[in-house]
């Protein structure tokens, strides 16, 4: 895409347009390369979630596992993350990078800085 397909924001960085929104249906995870990251982009409930496609157990792709509310199952060794931000279900201190997410007309934006979970 063309830099004027950018959006910057001073406080996060910088947005890189990913996908349409009708490229990813509802309750569904795909993978993408922003840059040269793997990401797992996901639209659940009207909104789009993104984290580190790469699973820390063995490396799994995050983007292809199922979803089921704000939970996506790694599809080879069934480890669960929340794609809200990033950290693992059973508690024991796994986790991925999560990313903002920002939507403008029918296009998705991905910014790679990593966002403050902390924060929410």
């Amino acid at each position: 895409m063309q830099r004027k397909d950018l959006i910057k924001d001073e406080q996060v960085g910088e947005f890189i347009p990913v996908a349409r929104k009708d490229e990813i249906p509802e309750g569904k995870g795909r993978v993408i390369k922003v840059k040269d990251k793997s990401v797992a982009l996901f639209h659940v409930t009207g909104r789009f979630y993104a984290i580190n496609n790469i699973c820390p157990h063995q490396g799994g792709p995050l983007g292809k596992g199922k979803v089921k509310g704000h939970l996506v199952t790694c599809p080879w060794h069934d480890l669960q993350f929340d794609i809200r931000n990033g950290f693992g279900a059973d508690g024991g201190g796994n986790g991925v990078g999560c990313y903002e997410v920002r939507v403008e007309g029918d296009q998705v934006y991905v910014c790679l800085q990593t966002k403050d979970v902390w924060a929410l």
